[in-house]
């Protein structure tokens, strides 16, 4: 027991008694025969002799002397109780004759019972509190005493036993009791209002009328359940004449981080409490007598509000989530919970509690780290998911837009990894200055960000922000003494809208919407019917193509290659087709990408080499000695060891030599700036493989690639002849190209053959291969085994 008053004495009571200004010094002193030994001290330093006090009365005056002793001027002599009679109270002033003030009483009573931790310590530990003058009582939540002071028992003339166990409805006016009982209710529902203060009349046993204030303050347990109200008299005075109802009002506790805001009956702000000001920058001498529609956003409707006043109407309470201003008038959400309190004659204060909803800010310095984008100071992906859930919570209109920088890698590998995070940060400060109030940013992937912008209702107005923000980025980024030109593609969903259901289903959609502004190189696409049914039909697509690879739905495909040497089929190259048992034929350029999406490109990748490897062996039993060529991804690329080991297994397991094989790779490969490229193609080379850069000119060609790689053929796309022959520019380009590969040693294989002309014009190019509809079409392998069987060689035919 001794433990436990020092140990709470130690953590809290000294330290408020000084910061209440109870006193300017304190000491905690334990009686040993006719003199104390101070134990603890506050604001005056620990003695190390005795003390002596004369009078055996519990609260009394410290001789001067004695104060003289400790430096001080006056002081008071304060035993705990009975129970813990060998322990009291010295409360020392520094000047002389200074009357405790009951001001100074309650200010102790709230820094004890309106934090948690200390009032719980606090009620465990009540007959400490038998001689302070304040009067103190505990109370369950019905309204029945548990416990009560010396100074409660001296004021209404009872003794321990006749207040103890009774209701405060035999000490209260019968009108005012039907109200006390829904505001100690409302303490044990709403532990966020604080603490209540409530000027009511009592009734004395002698028969008198009483006007008192009462400050009451719930005290929960460990488990945050009810324990008990602790209450104190503020004051007491005679009242010839009830008043009309009781007076109330609320003080927020000091720990209390929620927003109070109290309200009249007429909807009029009365009292706020400090959090309310810190959150929205209104202090309350500037908002007292105002409506709380001056901290509206204007984000929500007129229904969202006639639905709030009609739920307090008819529950007599409303709670959720909104978006308000604050008065430097940025908009923020919060949780916001209002509560009807009824007196004698309706509705007498509306109870506002709310708490703000962090959503970390990046262009605020405050932001925590471990919310932060390290190289752009935004918000991460981390904290943008937990702000787009909260958005979606609120319900109300706003739109998710994703932007992607387009060729990113090209900063980062054609100059240098600095100025790939220049371009990074300079494109995050552009947004940023692009954004309004309440707007969000977020860097959510290497070289993708994401904006949720409030009070957007319509497409229009989407596609109009969407706009204004890849305006920003117009402007060449000025860094690494040259001028860079920034390219970005937006992709965007409305909430609510179209098939959302929650913040994954629409950052999907988002994503969605963004995939197809790139398959169809616009700069901005919002996500809507078509594009639902376009991205369903992909979806099914997903499910259907990884069935076909497993169970063999999927053909090849070969078109002939003619050697202008000689004139004959010397290669083939596979291709590989679906046709859908319902959709019915679906092009590679639509299930291929499927395939990279849903990760079954190296299925996918595999079934092909086994199965025109397996078609290839065939061929060589039939009597033709061919090449195959095979495109493979740059996904599948990258997927392969550095000795090739996979695919040269496959070869050598339908037993091929592995210079039958060429491997098609685009030119995407090398601008991917990874060494070990080059280590796996010297492998595949080295084994007997051949490479080949496919639609060579299509993408951002650049010729030192050739030169930096080792490739052995390069295949001309048909672009290039489209035009020819007849136009000049277009016969120039392909000369030069052809002069170019040419002299360094490589072979060349012209794409997309398709008229005699052509055929006369290519005849007189050094070009090495020819492959189109002019020879054939792809085929299946029973086809291709008649054609070759046919073929009398290619013959270059009279143009017209």
């Amino acid at each position: 027991m001794e433990h436990g008053v020092t140990s709470w004495f130690s953590l809290w009571c000294i330290s408020q008694l000084v910061e209440q200004r109870l006193a300017d010094g304190v000491l905690l002193c334990q009686r040993h025969g006719r003199h104390w030994q101070p134990l603890l001290a506050a604001g005056v330093s620990l003695p190390d002799v005795s003390l002596s006090v004369s009078g055996k009365r519990p609260f009394q005056r410290l001789s001067y002397p004695l104060c003289r002793q400790l430096d001080m001027g006056s002081g008071q002599f304060l035993s705990l109780s009975a129970q813990y009679d060998g322990y009291a109270l010295f409360l020392l002033q520094r000047r002389r004759h200074v009357r405790l003030s009951k001001t100074a009483w309650l200010g102790f009573f709230a820094s004890v019972f309106t934090y948690a931790d200390r009032a719980r310590q606090a009620v465990s530990l009540l007959p400490l509190f038998e001689y302070f003058p304040l009067p103190l009582v505990r109370i369950t939540p019905a309204g029945v005493v548990e416990w009560s002071n010396r100074a409660v028992r001296r004021i209404t003339g009872t003794t321990t036993a006749d207040i103890t166990g009774r209701s405060l409805r035999e000490f209260s006016l019968g009108a005012d009791w039907p109200e006390t009982r829904r505001l100690y209710q409302r303490l044990v529902n709403e532990p966020e209002l604080g603490m209540a203060v409530m000027e009511k009349h009592y009734l004395h046993p002698n028969g008198h009328l009483l006007l008192g204030e009462t400050q009451l303050t719930l005290v929960r347990d460990i488990d945050n359940q009810p324990l008990c109200i602790m209450g104190t008299l503020a004051s007491l005075r005679p009242r010839a004449t009830p008043s009309r109802g009781m007076n109330l009002r609320f003080i927020p506790a000091p720990e209390q981080p929620e927003g109070v805001m109290i309200c009249d009956a007429g909807s009029r702000i009365d009292q706020v409490s400090p959090a309310f000001e810190q959150v929205t920058g209104y202090q309350e001498k500037d908002v007292r007598g105002s409506h709380p529609s001056l901290l509206r956003s204007g984000l929500h409707s007129r229904a969202f509000y006639r639905q709030m006043n009609q739920a307090l109407h008819e529950q007599g309470r409303w709670q959720g989530e909104v978006w308000n201003r604050r008065r430097c008038g940025q908009i923020y959400p919060e949780r916001l919970s209002i509560s009807a309190l009824h007196g004698p004659e309706g509705p007498a204060h509306l109870v506002v509690v709310f708490s703000e909803i962090k959503q970390p800010d990046a262009t605020e310095q405050n932001t925590p780290p471990e919310d932060k984008d390290t190289l752009t100071g935004l918000a991460n992906r981390a904290s943008f998911q937990q702000r787009l859930a909260r958005y979606c919570r609120l319900n109300e209109p706003f739109a998710l837009m994703i932007l992607d920088i387009n060729n990113f890698r090209l900063f980062n590998n054609a100059i240098n990894h600095r100025v790939g995070d220049r371009v990074l940060q300079e494109v995050a400060a552009r947004l940023r200055d692009r954004l309004r109030s309440g707007d969000d940013l977020a860097r959510i992937g290497n070289d993708e960000f994401a904006l949720l912008v409030p009070g957007i209702v319509h497409p229009r107005q989407a596609r109009i922000f969407g706009r204004h923000l890849l305006n920003a980025l117009a402007r060449p980024l000025a860094m690494a003494e040259q001028q860079l030109y920034v390219d970005a593609t937006m992709g965007g969903a409305l909430w609510p809208g179209l098939n959302e259901k929650d913040a994954e289903s629409l950052l999907q959609h988002a994503e969605q919407a963004l995939f197809g502004a790139k398959q169809k190189r616009e700069p901005l696409a919002l996500y809507d019917d078509k594009l639902n049914r376009s991205q369903s039909r992909r979806i099914r697509l997903q499910h259907d193509l990884t069935e076909a690879i497993r169970r063999g739905g999927l053909r090849l495909h070969y078109q002939p290659i003619v050697d202008t040497a000689s004139g004959t089929v010397t290669k083939l190259e596979a291709l590989v087709r679906w046709h859908h048992a319902e959709l019915g034929p679906i092009s590679p350029m639509e299930f291929v990408p499927v395939a990279e999406e849903c990760g079954m490109v190296q299925a996918l990748g595999d079934w092909v080499l086994n199965r025109a490897c397996a078609d290839l062996h065939r061929l060589k039993l039939a009597g033709h000695s061919l090449h195959m060529a095979i495109n493979r991804s740059s996904l599948e690329f990258q997927s392969l060891g550095l000795d090739g080991e996979e695919w040269l297994s496959i070869i050598e397991r339908h037993g091929l030599d592995p210079q039958q094989m060429i491997f098609e790779i685009t030119e995407s490969l090398f601008m991917q700036g990874n060494e070990h490229h080059l280590e796996r193609i010297d492998a595949l080379r080295k084994a007997g493989c051949r490479i080949a850069i496919d639609d060579f000119g299509t993408g951002f060609s650049a010729l030192n690639y050739l030169r930096a790689f080792p490739i052995d053929l390069v295949k001309i796309d048909k672009s290039f002849i489209d035009h020819l022959p007849g136009n000049r520019k277009d016969g120039l380009l392909l000369e030069g190209i052809l002069r170019i590969i040419g002299d360094l040693g490589m072979q060349v294989v012209i794409e997309g053959m398709e008229t005699p002309a052509q055929a006369a014009y290519l005849s007189t190019q050094p070009c090495h291969f020819l492959q189109g509809y002019l020879i054939a079409r792809p085929m299946p392998l029973r086809e291709l085994l008649t054609f070759l069987e046919t073929y009398a060689g290619h013959t270059i035919p009279v143009a017209d």
